[in-house]
């Protein structure tokens, strides 16, 4: 009797084990390079400031001045953000101007 209690701990405590280790990182990690593959889209896209007064926004990593009536040409990683960075009547400084992805890609965004 005592024989199949132990057995029977040992085949419940190996099946508990089991179940993580179906989702634990393999032992050997995949080269840095296979990262490539996930490699994201650039976005080609125009913003115009519609408004009165110039907007710094910043696209990516680069800052620029969005002036008054002009149209201004992006190309930016998708995922990446356009953002105010400074307040004006309608845009608070850090407000998202534009999420990047797919879809913009040959649009025109007119802000005021």
């Amino acid at each position: 009797m005592k024989r199949n209690f132990v057995v029977g701990t040992m085949v419940v405590a190996a099946a508990l084990m089991a179940a993580p280790a179906v989702y634990a990182q393999p032992l050997a990690k995949a080269p840095t390079g296979t990262h490539a593959m996930f490699k994201s889209k650039m976005v080609n896209f125009k913003i115009t400031n519609g408004g009165t007064e110039p907007l710094t926004v910043k696209a990516g990593k680069n800052t620029l001045v969005l002036e008054p009536g002009k149209t201004t040409d992006f190309t930016l990683a998708s995922g990446d953000e356009v953002v105010s960075k400074n307040r004006t009547k309608h845009y608070d400084e850090g407000q998202v101007l534009a999420h990047v992805n797919e879809d913009l890609e040959g649009h025109n965004i007119t802000i005021m």
